[in-house]
């Protein structure tokens, strides 16, 4: 999908040059039609346009077609390489991350229908007009050239322009995410924020400076236009002063003022457009430079009989955690607030540094990420995707019976419809379908150790025993270790291993 689209480049600018050729073939068979002897052959000139509007239709829809398919297949393409160049990293704040890099595949993607189309084909009419215009020796073929040559300073400075806003606009759009993130996640201490202090209040951070940059490249894009359309209309007025009146007797006269008037209809998108090549660029930079950092060295060992811990901890964590644990079964990670319950899951997970040391039946093993020990955590991140994308993020050919029990055992067989859309423009999934969700896509992956991170916090009861019979059933033959401080029913009635920290 790296390949360049060259039928739906093609198409554009044949769609694009059929309406020209339209309008400079109406502007002379209108004006021969008034102008010429009563045998003059109108069925020819007829039939010519006819021709070319079946042609401006045709490239027209197919351009839409096949530009559209690339657009979306390029996005895909896109994602993809992303989703295997993150393999072995991890995004430290996922969320706006996720949320960013997923907009600026979109952008990026759309480059060849939302940028390239229109100004391969703003080359190719002003080429088309001003060479029929100067073979043909036409009134005001110059003013053409001067419009031509206007066009494209225009185009240039309009694309340099575009590109330093668009820098700007980055950096704020960066510094809101940041700020956003951070001020969401103290949403315990709005009532303290928001509050007048010494005459000032602390806000909330706004979009005002994206916005304005946005509204400063679109405007940008605006001017060029009427700057053009205001040269055009001093070419008219200078074509019709310096024209005699035996000039007008010509039907070939009118082509031109019929070019210059409705420039705008060939040259307005190209020129509105042209200062938008800066966010392209942009998140071409985004996306090949993301702030992911690299995950542990994966390690191969797997335990039989039990998993030994001496003295176990994460990086961030004082104190290490000393337990010998089977290699299946069920067990409960308890503790306070703060004792870092998650960031146990994730040490053993290899998400993240671990101090200590590691024994699989009595021998000493490395640390760090395994095959089949899947962490999944707290607050889950939902694509805006299908149902199938959500369970199957990989790409990997699923299997749909697979598929399907996934969903059934965490209780959400309202999503059986594996093509429904999650998120926006479709289904939005409450915070504990998102967490069963989650549950559904680590079990297709089949681990040998779950490393569940409080999967029943906010949920009602129902919700919390049906999470929790699913894992109990896979602790049979897997070992799920569960950082909770909320043990439902069925859980305690396991009497699982219990380590506090």
């Amino acid at each position: 999908m790296s390949k360049i689209p060259f039928v739906s480049l093609f198409l554009a600018v044949v769609h694009s040059s059929a309406g020209l050729l339209i309008l400079i073939f109406s502007s002379w068979f209108i004006a021969a039609c008034a102008l010429v002897p009563v045998n003059f052959n109108y069925m020819l000139p007829a039939v010519i346009i006819r021709a070319l509007a079946l042609i401006r239709i045709g490239a027209g829809y197919g351009h839409m077609w096949l530009a559209h398919h690339d657009l979306l297949g390029r996005t895909a393409w896109l994602r993809s390489n992303l989703f295997h160049r993150l393999k072995d990293q991890h995004l430290p704040s996922k969320t706006g991350d996720v949320e960013r890099l997923a907009a600026q595949t979109e952008t990026l993607s759309s480059i060849w229908v939302g940028w390239v189309s229109h100004q391969a084909s703003a080359v190719v009419l002003i080429l088309l007009s001003v060479s029929i215009c100067s073979y043909l020796a036409l009134p005001g073929y110059t003013v053409m050239w001067v419009i031509a040559s206007a066009w494209l300073v225009l185009t240039v400075w309009l694309i340099q322009f575009g590109f330093r806003k668009a820098v700007e606009q980055t950096k704020m759009e960066n510094r809101f995410r940041f700020e956003s993130e951070h001020f969401f996640n103290s949403s315990s201490l709005w009532h303290l924020q928001l509050q007048e202090n010494n005459g000032t209040f602390t806000s909330p951070p706004e979009l005002r400076g994206v916005w304005k940059q946005h509204q400063i490249i679109e405007s940008a894009g605006q001017w060029g236009l009427w700057l053009i359309q205001g040269l055009a209309i001093v070419g008219i007025l200078v074509l019709f002063a310096k024209q005699t009146l035996i000039g007008f007797g010509e039907p070939t006269v009118l082509i031109v003022p019929m070019l210059l008037l409705s420039i705008s209809d060939w040259l307005g998108r190209p020129l509105t457009t042209a200062a938008h090549y800066g966010k392209f660029h942009q998140a071409k930079v985004a996306v090949a430079d993301n702030e992911a950092v690299s995950l542990p060295a994966r390690a191969g060992d797997q335990a039989t009989n039990q998993i030994t811990l001496d003295r176990f901890q994460a990086a961030t964590i004082k104190e290490g955690v000393s337990a010998t644990i089977p290699a299946r079964g069920l067990v409960i990670l308890s503790g306070p607030s703060g004792s870092g319950k998650s960031s146990l899951l994730k040490a053993l997970a290899g998400l993240t540094t671990a101090k200590g040391k590691l024994h699989f039946d009595h021998r000493n093993v490395q640390i760090g990420r395994r095959d089949g020990w899947i962490y999944i955590e707290q607050s889950p991140v939902i694509l805006e995707a299908s149902v199938i994308m959500n369970l199957c993020p990989a790409e990997v050919s699923p299997d749909p019976q697979l598929c399907h029990r996934a969903i059934h055992i965490f209780g959400l067989d309202h999503l059986s419809n594996m093509k429904e859309w999650l998120g926006k423009g479709g289904r939005r999934l409450s915070g504990g379908e998102a967490k069963r969700l989650s549950l559904a896509r680590a079990y297709i992956a089949e681990p040998k150790v779950w490393l569940v991170d409080e999967p029943f916090e906010g949920l009602d009861v129902d919700n919390q025993e049906v999470i929790a019979r699913a894992l109990v059933a896979q602790s049979e033959h897997a070992l799920v270790i569960i950082a909770t401080h909320v043990i439902p029913g069925t859980i305690k009635a396991q009497h699982p291993q219990c380590i506090v920290l």
